[in-house]
């Protein structure tokens, strides 16, 4: 067989490629390659080999097409180069099969089908890898890297971006250099470094220039431009768009001259130039739409739709917003992850708060028409739909159909990442080394998205699933149907020009209009800082009452005492509303003068969205009570040193404490008042601060207390060693109704994959054992259990998506089917969360109160004592289904 040929500057072998940058994402403002930089191996050699022909004619049928760009054209280009593969693979022909892949990948992602794209890209990837090929790897990075940025992850994003470009330096490719410097400069301005993204666009500038790539040029001229419309240098931004602009159009570069003229549009707009704005924005429409550019469709529409609302024709600006909600909804549909469809709705959320905005001013001309109703069920469509349809799938029979080795390849990447997690956590107990403990996070986040990306493709693959559970948001005669005639229930939007209060009973529904969402998080963020960081009393108070009055005193002479379901958006999700003080109108009216919270007279119940409690009820009336009431794991075995361990040195078994643990609150050493040990590390300070567990004595306690309220056969104690993660996945969790977590949760806001619950860490031998407990394991159990309790700290945040909600061990458990989770906002204390559970246990055993007004009698009980502060009582909060 002939070998083919190397050739040197494939990049610039063929202008009939289309541009290296054109195509835009959902921001206009980001621009991914159409090109590899592979490929010329394939195309180039004449062979009388008839396989090797037929796959290179496919191939070029393939590109042809491509190239054409409409949907059509795309839809049969990936036609022709699945039978290029098909020859390639059957000569072994690894180089040719790399180089289809990796325009299969591309033209699976302008078809916006993203999941596709992620499976061929990182097949194509490994290929290259396999064959120690630089500059195709390099290449392939970038695209994944820019898949990601399109999904909203942008720091996963980063990371690939950031491994491409010392390949590109190795091997002198100065063309694909300049890609990647553009790829990390736009991803760098969107997170705020505008400083190192116009560097990154001027170094790209400099190196187009000098090969007189202008498709090049124009790429960067059109990121500069960008950079300036951030600043609000609305005329320099106009200068660069302009030469980018020209210089697209006289190569025909489409897609790139749609992303210009859009960003333009956006320009002249801020100027108040709102013609010229409509223009630009009309003319990128049609281009997109002629070819088949879903997503940036989308973009430009919403753009179209607000200047329209401007102009006053808001029944047309409401059909636009529409048009581009739905392709929105369409493109979604074909992410498979949970996680990457999540982070891809976040990016598209300002399509729905626009929209609910513009129906209630709708509302506000015709009230009698129906728009409020439309737009509560606008906001039940922006809510919580990865976990909407999680809920749906039908867990038990997912991995039907699916291809074995699959199954075991997701099963092996989840051991390896808790083994990885495992050594990271003795890693940082045992010494202090920065170097290999970054190292380790690395790897830890790398396994993470292997496993994402292994379960992604069961979940296509299922012949269960069949393209994905698409249950419908739920209208308002539907969200009443859940509501008993003693439960409100408060839907809130926060928005950037203003934001939405709904309160529904079962047989009404009113709407209030709420101030913009800065002002809302602004006071919001000082009540959670006084509640996180031990303010004074005094001061939370007043605050705490400032808060109150913007979220309910609009619905005070509403509330009586009843149950508020509530379904909180932003930063109001870290808000524990029963620490609320009652409105100010209502003790006026009934001349209350001091702090009185509001779960003296309501049960609160936290809610992600009011469709997904219509999914947990219909999960709950699929299955049988479990057998046995409570199973308890507590006080595992963290050390060697712990006194346990035959032949350990003997810690302090009175209090576990060891003086100058670093405080995730602050990161400075401090030392835990006496018998207090906070129950939280947070990911940041485990994997980097070398925070440490110690025993938490209390745990033992709060589970023996307890356990003393249940009769002793129907409760399972897993204390000590057997407090492990085998336990907790065990089959025989199942026969319980109960479950109760108590020891140290790690949390992490920026990868929610990596929070969870730490377990016992050895054996009765003194030696290592899996001991983590993570997210990815919690969000696979098929659970029984009508309630979890995670008595942990921040066992309750997450990763905030928006539009998704709080991304942690709570929506974790949540998916794996408990419909009632209590878990906590802040780093609970031991002593204080001992007290909490006796009360609330006692109130569900012996008083038999449902587990929400158990918690709320406990809550109530410790506020009246006067000795508890708000931070002691108030940081468990209960979500799920009241009943």
């Amino acid at each position: 067989m002939k070998a083919m040929p190397a050739v040197s500057n494939i990049y610039s072998i063929t202008a009939a490629l289309v541009s290296t940058f054109s195509f835009l994402f959902l921001t206009g403002s980001a621009a991914i390659p159409t090109t590899f930089v592979f490929g010329q191996e394939v195309r180039d050699g004449a062979s009388q080999d008839p396989p090797r022909s037929k796959a290179k004619i496919a191939y070029a049928d393939g590109e042809r097409l491509r190239r054409q760009g409409t949907a059509e054209s795309l839809r049969k280009a990936i036609g022709k180069y699945d039978e290029a593969l098909r020859y390639f693979r059957a000569l072994g022909d690894r180089k040719g099969e790399a180089s289809t892949l990796g325009f299969l990948g591309i033209t699976y992602n302008l078809l916006g089908e993203k999941q596709q794209a992620f499976e061929v890209y990182n097949k194509a990837l490994s290929l290259w890898r396999v064959l120690s090929n630089y500059k195709e790897e390099a290449a392939v990075l970038d695209h994944i890297g820019m898949l990601y940025e399109s999904l909203g992850e942008k720091q996963k994003a980063l990371e690939y971006f950031n491994q491409a470009l010392p390949l590109t330096r190795i091997i002198g490719n100065r063309a694909r250099e300049s890609t990647t410097l553009i790829n990390i400069g736009r991803i760098s301005s969107s997170l705020g470094d505008k400083q190192r993204a116009l560097e990154c666009f001027n170094q790209a500038l400099a190196i187009r220039r000098a090969s007189g790539d202008m498709l090049g040029v124009s790429s960067a001229f059109h990121h500069i431009g960008m950079i300036y419309y951030s600043l609000g240098e609305e005329r320099k931004a106009l200068e660069y768009f302009n030469q980018a602009l020209a210089i697209r159009q006289a190569h025909r570069e489409r897609r790139g001259e749609a992303s210009t003229l859009n960003s333009m549009g956006r320009t002249y707009t801020v100027q108040g130039e709102k013609q010229k704005a409509l223009e630009c924005f009309n003319r990128a429409l049609a281009i997109r739409q002629a070819v088949g550019d879903k997503s940036g469709e989308a973009a430009t529409l919403s753009e179209v739709a607000r200047l329209t609302r401007d102009g006053g024709d808001l029944t047309t600006a409401r059909r636009q917003i529409e048009e581009s909600i739905n392709i929105v909804e369409s493109l979604r549909t074909k992410v498979s992850s949970p996680e990457l469809r999540a982070s891809y709705f976040a990016s598209v959320q300002s399509y729905y708060e626009f929209y609910i905005d513009l129906l209630m001013q709708l509302n506000r001309l015709y009230p009698a028409l129906g728009y409020a109703v439309a737009a509560l069920q606008a906001s039940e469509s922006a809510r919580a739909r990865s976990l909407l349809e999680i809920l749906a799938e039908p867990r038990a029979r997912l991995r039907e159909g699916v291809d074995p080795l699959l199954l075991e390849r997701e099963h092996l990447l989840l051991q390896q990442l808790n083994t990885k997690i495992e050594e990271q956590i003795r890693l940082v107990r045992d010494q202090d080394d920065p170097e290999r403990a970054n190292a380790g996070i690395k790897e830890i986040q790398a396994l993470a998205t292997e496993h994402e990306q292994a379960q992604a493709q069961i979940r296509a693959k299922s012949s269960s699933f069949a393209g994905g559970m698409q249950p419908i948001p739920l209208r308002l005669e539907q969200i009443q149907q859940l509501l008993d005639p003693d439960t409100l229930l408060l839907e809130y939007a926060l928005g950037e020009e203003r934001s939405y209060l709904w309160l529904v009973t079962s047989t009404s529904m009113n709407t209030y209009a709420l101030p913009q969402r800065e002002e809302i998080e602004r006071a919001a963020g000082a009540v959670i800082r006084l509640l996180t960081e031990g303010g004074a009393s005094r001061e939370f108070e007043t605050k705490a009452a400032g808060l109150s009055q913007i979220l309910l005193d609009p619905i005070a002479s509403q509330l009586g005492k009843k149950r508020l379901a509530i379904v909180a958006d932003g930063l109001l999700q870290y808000i524990p509303f029963a620490a609320l003080p009652l409105p100010r109108s209502y003790r006026h009216r009934t001349y209350v003068p001091t702090y009185i919270p509001l779960i003296v007279d309501h049960e609160v119940v936290g809610l992600p969205s009011a469709s997904a409690l219509a999914a947990i009820r219909n999960q709950l009336t699929k299955r049988k009570p479990a057998p046995r009431s409570l199973a308890i794991l507590a006080d595992p075995v963290f050390s060697k040193g712990d006194q346990r361990v035959k032949g350990g040195p003997v810690e302090d078994a009175t209090t576990g404490i060891k003086p100058g643990l670093r405080s995730w609150r602050t990161g400075e050493r401090e030392r835990p008042r006496q018998g207090e040990n906070p129950r939280s590390t947070r990911q940041v300070e485990l994997f980097r601060d070398q925070s440490n567990w110690s025993r938490l004595p209390f745990s033992r306690r709060e589970a023996e207390q307890i356990l003393a309220l249940v009769s002793a056969p129907d409760a399972r104690a897993a204390l000590d060693f057997d407090a492990s993660q085998a336990t907790a996945l065990s089959a025989e969790l199942s026969q319980y109704r109960i479950l109760h977590f108590a020891t140290h949760g790690v949390f992490s806001d920026e990868e929610p994959e990596l929070s969870g619950l730490v377990l016992s860490l050895i054996n009765e031998k003194g030696e290592p054992q899996d001991g983590f407990l993570s997210l990815s394991e919690v969000s696979n159990l098929n659970l029984t259990a009508d309630l979890v309790v995670l008595s942990a700290c921040r066992t309750g945040l997450g990763k905030q998506i928006r539009g998704e909600g709080l991304l942690g061990l709570t929506r974790g458990f949540m998916s794996a089917g408990a419909p009632r989770i209590v878990a906590s906002l802040w780093a609970v204390q031991d002593r204080a969360t001992l007290e909490l559970m006796v009360r609330f246990y006692r109130a569900m055993m012996k008083r038999k109160l449902h587990p929400a007004g158990a918690l709320r009698e406990a809550q109530v009980s410790m506020w009246r004592e006067g000795r508890w502060n708000a931070d002691q009582w108030a940081g468990f909060v209960f979500q799920g289904e009241w009943h």
